[in-house]
């Protein structure tokens, strides 16, 4: 019931706000609402638009730019006010919330689309699902993986490396991890290993793939909470403990600090690659972590698209949709976008395997998750991100937090 106050509650601002997103007067016109806004982005996505009006030169596309700033809100506003798009891109994080709240046309049946379930990976297909149907297709995922400075490692470490006599990659397990980013910080050549503070919707990114690495997890299979299990509350002493050999910023000033060659161990994703080409030092990417026995499990994101279930062309939307996610178009706006497609087996195809590092990244998404489907999902990610930095700036011991944690979700899962 609140998920549709909320909705009903925006609807007073939707005259406001999205007068320019009424329904358009041009016949025959569907309208399709992204986030792909930069000029290079929108350069590839027109010309993909308009080969689907060559092939189907009966129907228009008329496209709705959108931030990711007040995307969300603004689709929201667009559906209270019966003016959404007849297609939709949504994030991984948000699908829940839209189609709990039955304003998404069920694609479960779509012949024509199914080839693009069957395509994607178990885990992408997961945010699209609600109550074992389909409201959403996969459209386009990212993963993170550490990345290194080798220059700063190796000057860092090679007495550590000689006296441990490793018998595997330090990097590849927590303990090492945290030896390697030590013996940089003691080095005082550069900072050992990048922790991610405050940071909204990007802190909880780092904090869950330490949970699944360590054989946790955040619910448990009918839903309730768990967030103060044992294999939990280690996993954030772990990554508290990690500021003794690094250093608490924010994604992006962690990202800069990697560029100029400052920061020994960084988790970040591929928007890197293009930065990174530029520079002076060594690098190299390696998956994440596990620990005690469980393999590494990293954070992964996506991009999908949905119909709307109130509109009068669904059949036209639903063939704006296939054509898109067909997998030569799928691949050629991924390509362009920087992102990798849904589709596992294109991820396979040799821009991403011969570029620097890209196939660390394609190993990752083969071991990555994405965040719980709920409905509340980004309350109760707030909830995380909240008591997470309390721990990191020792206001509360990771125990303390995780059980505040717990029993705040628990009390938000009991509101209408």
């Amino acid at each position: 019931m609140k998920r549709v106050k909320e909705f009903l509650l925006l609807s007073i601002l939707s005259v406001l706000a999205f007068s320019s997103c009424s329904k358009t007067n041009k016949p025959n016109t569907i309208r399709f609402s992204h986030f792909w806004t930069e000029p290079g982005q929108r350069v590839v996505l027109d010309s993909v638009l308009s080969d689907f009006h060559k092939e189907n030169p009966e129907i228009n596309v008329e496209v709705m730019d959108l931030s990711w700033a007040d995307g969300k809100t603004k689709l929201m506003i667009n559906f209270n006010a019966g003016t959404a798009p007849d297609v939709l891109e949504l994030g991984s994080d948000w699908i829940a919330q839209f189609s709990s709240s039955n304003v998404l046309e069920d694609l479960t049946n779509v012949s024509s689309l199914k080839p693009r379930f069957a395509n994607a990976p178990e885990y992408v297909n997961e945010p699209g699902l609600w109550k074992s149907h389909y409201y959403a297709v996969p459209w386009f995922v990212d993963t993170r993986v550490l990345f290194i400075n080798n220059d700063l490692v190796t000057e860092g470490t090679d007495s550590l490396l000689l006296r441990s006599n490793f018998k595997v990659s330090p990097l590849s397990y927590w303990g090492g991890l945290y030896q390697i980013g030590d013996a940089v910080e003691k080095k005082g050549t550069g900072k050992g290993i990048g922790v991610n503070g405050s940071d909204v919707h990007r802190l909880y990114k780092k904090i869950l793939p330490q949970i699944w690495s360590n054989g946790g997890d955040i619910f448990d299979t009918i839903g309730n909470p768990t967030f103060n299990r044992k294999e939990n509350i280690e996993a954030l002493t772990f990554y508290v403990k990690q500021l003794d050999a690094g250093v608490l910023e924010t994604q992006k000033n962690l990202d800069d600090l990697f560029k100029r060659g400052k920061l020994a161990i960084l988790y970040s994703g591929s928007w890197l690659f293009t930065p990174l080409g530029k520079v002076g030092f060594h690098w190299y990417c390696a998956p994440f972590p596990g620990n005690g026995g469980h393999s590494g499990v990293s954070f992964a994101g996506g991009e999908y698209l949905a119909v709307n279930g109130n509109s009068e062309m669904k059949l036209q939307a639903e063939k704006l949709v296939e054509f898109i996610t067909k997998p030569d178009n799928e691949l050629r706006l991924a390509k362009a976008f920087n992102i990798f497609p849904a589709d596992k087996k294109l991820q396979q195809d040799s821009f991403y395997l011969n570029r620097n590092q890209g196939k660390v990244f394609i190993d990752q998404l083969a071991h990555a998750r994405m965040t719980p489907v709920h409905p509340k999902w980004l309350e109760i990610e707030s909830v995380l991100e909240d008591e997470a930095a309390q721990a990191l700036y020792k206001k509360k011991s990771p125990e303390d937090a995780l059980r505040s944690c717990d029993k705040r979700v628990k009390e938000l899962l009991l509101e209408p």
